[in-house]
């Protein structure tokens, strides 16, 4: 898979294509394909967009159906068309997440803002989706399956950082961006770029991570890391009231 192409291959399969046939299609361009013998046919589509939107593979009895997503219908001047998927981090007693030096939960921080980051798309026509509003304990298998009904333009799971303990927390600080499909990695490097350069934050990078939540095909998924809950100068930004309003705005 590359932002461009998508690579289908089958395995078990005798390949016997002779005719393929596109009529004019808004996303696909051309499909190419190859037999890998003995057992094995790989089919590679050429997508219209730099960008592709997402796709599913499903069966529907003895065939297999590929979808592919097409490109969202924007407004000229707002995100109106747009849904977004907020998925904040952690999120129960259960599971707080990383903690600061303070003893604040990283599941807190991570809902703050992503409340404000809700009202600042809807105030931007967006149509937001939450997978958690309050303390929820949702294991990462089920933010992905909201992720995978939804089918949103954009999935952003919002967290922050910690290290190991043998980690060096006070040199250790910034924000990270973590992506696994290749259809993320261009929003990935946007969002840390602008993150870093328009709120003056350290950089902690952009990272190809096969996490759950960067693995949904569905959709754009990012994993976002937006700074380190234990580096003790950072962490007096995470919870300033006025830097997540900030932050959000950013974002």
């Amino acid at each position: 898979q590359t932002a461009q192409t998508l690579t289908l291959t089958l395995h078990n399969t005798t390949p016997q294509t002779d005719t393929i046939y596109f009529d004019v299609d808004p996303v696909v361009q051309r499909l190419d394909w190859q037999p890998l013998l003995p057992d094995q046919a790989q089919y590679r589509f050429q997508f219209r967009q730099p960008q592709q939107w997402g796709y599913k593979v499903r069966y529907e009895g003895t065939t297999l159906v590929l979808s592919l997503k097409h490109p969202p219908q924007l407004a000229t001047d707002s995100l109106a068309g747009s849904t977004i998927l907020l998925d904040p981090g952690h999120g129960s007693e259960n599971d707080l997440g990383a903690r600061g030096p303070t003893g604040y939960p990283e599941k807190d921080v991570n809902l703050v803002v992503s409340k404000l980051l809700r009202d600042e798309l809807e105030a931007r026509g967006a149509r937001v989706v939450m997978t958690r509003e309050g303390d929820d304990d949702l294991f990462p298998r089920d933010r992905v399956e909201i992720i995978n009904a939804v089918e949103p333009t954009l999935a952003l799971s919002i967290h922050y950082n910690a290290l190991p303990d043998a980690g060096d927390a006070l040199n250790t600080a910034g924000i990270g961006m973590f992506w696994y499909n290749a259809q993320a990695h261009d929003l990935s490097e946007f969002l840390h770029n602008y993150l870093v350069r328009e709120l003056d934050r350290p950089s902690y990078g952009v990272y190809w991570n096969n996490l759950a939540l960067t693995r949904p095909t569905v959709a754009p998924s990012v994993l976002l890391e937006l700074g380190f809950m234990i580096n003790p100068y950072e962490f007096e930004w995470v919870p300033d009231p006025d830097a997540q309003a900030e932050l959000a705005d950013g974002l």
